[in-house]
């Protein structure tokens, strides 16, 4: 497995970011055709190519920010916990398992920073399983903002009338009104 650096990381994201970014522009900036429909499918398969711009495409910007802010965010806490552990991997390896067991939890951490120049914090002490959990975290927003998106395609086209809530002062009772119209 090849050792990525962050700098390396940082410019791929970038990159991938700026060449979407000029088709997102291209498509916001046309104007709407009369026999464009929005299709449930391009929608979820927009969001599986990057993160958002499923709901873009439906014309929630609002959501497609947030679920690319998820994204990046769990991204980029998965790769900063990924260093922390191959930090600590490292020392082991360096210092020998029986060594490092035998340790205390200060003298554990003053030899990671002995050995790798990283100053482990009490929030980082076990990085593996942290790291797991964001990959995981990620992996769920991944196919939640799929099929958010899918749903939202499904729905752009669902009469957008008011629903209401009434009362009737006769009965004293509390009701819901709910009223559309089939027109487009």
């Amino acid at each position: 497995m090849k050792n990525y650096s962050k700098g390396k990381i940082k410019f791929i994201l970038i990159a991938v970011l700026l060449i979407s970014v000029n088709e997102i522009v291209a498509f916001e900036l046309t104007r709407p055709d009369s026999t464009h429909s929005i299709k449930p499918r391009g929608a979820m398969i927009r969001s599986a190519i990057f993160p958002g711009w499923g709901h873009l495409y439906v014309h929630k910007p609002v959501k497609g920010l947030v679920y690319f802010s998820l994204e990046a965010y769990h991204v980029y806490k998965f790769v900063q916990y990924n260093d922390i552990y191959r930090y600590v991997k490292d020392t082991k390896s360096e210092i020998g398992i029986e060594a490092w067991h035998n340790m205390t939890e200060t003298e554990k951490k003053e030899k990671i920073k002995d050995v790798t120049g990283y100053e482990l914090h009490d929030a980082t002490w076990r990085p593996r399983e942290i790291r797991n959990k964001y990959a995981w975290w990620c992996v769920g927003f991944y196919i939640i903002g799929m099929l958010d998106a899918y749903v939202d395609a499904q729905l752009y086209y669902f009469p957008k009338d008011n629903v209401e809530l009434t009362t009737d002062n006769i009965s004293r009772s509390i009701g819901i009104s709910f009223s559309w119209s089939l027109r487009r």
